[in-house]
């Protein structure tokens, strides 16, 4: 049973990773920052495959739309924060970042517990 939400969470951090490297390279690396159109079309396919079969998998785990839709979304609240931190020093132990992670993992809490 917890299979499909283990693949779907694997599929959903990996796709948001694909997506944070191709929105935000161009503010990392002076290289990206004149090929930001070519790395957002070279992740644009990788990223929205994780996205639609981590879905599929996390509807048949939840049995319905929204559980996919706000796991996904709180799911984020984990990994931003992670490169936000690491590739462009911004601080995550802010009030608004810890209080949004804590109402993230409540989403969460919520959707899995009351399925």
């Amino acid at each position: 049973m917890y299979d499909k939400i283990l693949i779907a969470t694997f599929l959903f951090i990996l796709g948001q990773t694909i997506t944070w490297f191709g929105s935000y390279s161009q503010f990392v690396w002076e290289w990206a920052h004149n090929r930001a159109a070519l790395i957002a079309i070279a992740t644009a396919i990788p990223s929205a495959l994780c996205f639609v079969y981590g879905i599929r998998c996390a509807y048949e785990f939840f049995d319905n739309g929204w559980g996919p839709r706000f796991y996904v979304f709180s799911l984020s609240f984990i990994t931003m924060p992670v490169f936000f931190w690491y590739f462009m020093g911004e601080a995550f132990f802010t009030f608004k970042n810890i209080a949004s992670t804590i109402l993230a993992f409540t989403i969460v809490y919520i959707q899995m517990r009351f399925k």
